[in-house]
């Protein structure tokens, strides 16, 4: 794993669209898990090397977070880019519980949006994705097959979380 070099992991998650009560039009607010504590991912193949990998809680609180710029993407396209918080503001809000990091969003009334709303809707993207950047964190070998499992206890960098598919983690 190599410190400067952005990683990209996938959640199987439920995110969803938050319907408006007492409103007649419709909700434009995704809202879902970006990241998840605790919880051992699905062998991941980084160019022929299979790891499994555990997000720990301190690896993103809410200080760190706060001082990052972190854009929401789809399918960890920069060019699709629906929302931002820059240092804790922006359309793409986010909140760390016991589980991971949650976020909302309040999509904008454009062609990406609107594509990332019908997405979210018919069920396709399913799932939230981010991309980091490593500073701290274990290698540990497993078992007769040496399987490899990576723990990450701080993060130099979020970048993005990404609406789409193909989940490694799950809650």
């Amino acid at each position: 794993m190599d410190k400067n070099k952005s990683e990209i992991r996938t959640c199987d998650l439920d995110i969803a669209i938050r319907e408006s009560e007492g409103q007649e039009k419709e909700s434009r607010t995704i809202y879902g898990t970006a990241i998840v504590f605790n919880a051992e991912s699905e062998v991941l193949d980084d160019f022929g090397f299979k790891f499994r990998e555990i997000i720990k809680p301190e690896a993103a609180q809410m200080a760190f977070l706060n001082t990052q710029d972190i854009k929401m993407n789809l399918l960890h396209e920069r060019k699709d880019t629906i929302g931002r918080s820059r240092m804790g503001r922006g359309n793409l809000r986010y909140s760390v519980d016991g589980k991971g990091v949650n976020f909302e969003i309040d999509v904008p009334k454009c062609d990406i949006g609107d594509r990332a709303l019908e997405m979210v809707r018919s069920g396709v993207y399913t799932g939230c994705s981010f991309e980091f950047i490593s500073e701290d964190y274990e290698v540990e070998e497993r078992g007769a097959n040496k399987e490899v499992r990576i723990t990450h206890k701080r993060f130099k960098a979020i970048k993005a979380f990404t609406l789409g598919m193909d989940p490694a983690y799950n809650l």
